[in-house]
């Protein structure tokens, strides 16, 4: 290759890649938030689950109690059943409330994305479709927005 066209084909390589990475960078983001956002709302469920779980075990040393009770167990072996029901059950609340911190995140990681697409998808699909003849800024020229 002549020395003279060594700068205009290395610029042209390096623009390309930049342009190349911008776009995977965008990419990644949206699936990152995108994820996130599914793996919140599945980690709400999943509490949600884990702690109606709890809450049946609960229900069911209630249970044990009431029949200890009745066949004359002594008193504090029902009451230590009763106690331990009574700490899960106490759990619930702390559960859904978990629970619904996990959604509020997940819809907060989706309006992200969303708002990433909204704000740069345009600018990506003008950037990854512009012809090779058009050179693209600086990159610090679109991350002062």
């Amino acid at each position: 290759m002549p020395e003279i066209l060594r700068p205009v084909i290395g610029g042209a390589i390096q623009v390309a890649g930049e342009t190349l990475i911008g776009g995977v960078r965008y990419g990644i983001v949206v699936a990152q938030l995108t994820a996130a956002s599914i793996t919140m709302a599945g980690l709400s469920e999943q509490v949600r689950s884990a702690f109606a779980y709890v809450d049946d075990c609960a229900q069911s040393v209630y249970k044990l109690a009431d029949q200890a009770a009745a066949l004359s167990v002594d008193q504090s072996t029902v009451n230590e059943h009763r106690e331990a029901a009574t700490v899960m059950r106490s759990c619930r609340n702390e559960a859904e409330a978990m629970a619904v911190e996990c959604e509020e995140m997940a819809t907060l990681f989706r309006a992200t994305a969303d708002g990433h697409v909204a704000d740069y998808g345009l600018i990506a699909d003008v950037a990854n479709n512009m012809p090779g003849s058009i050179e693209m800024a600086d990159r610090t020229f679109y991350s002062n927005r």
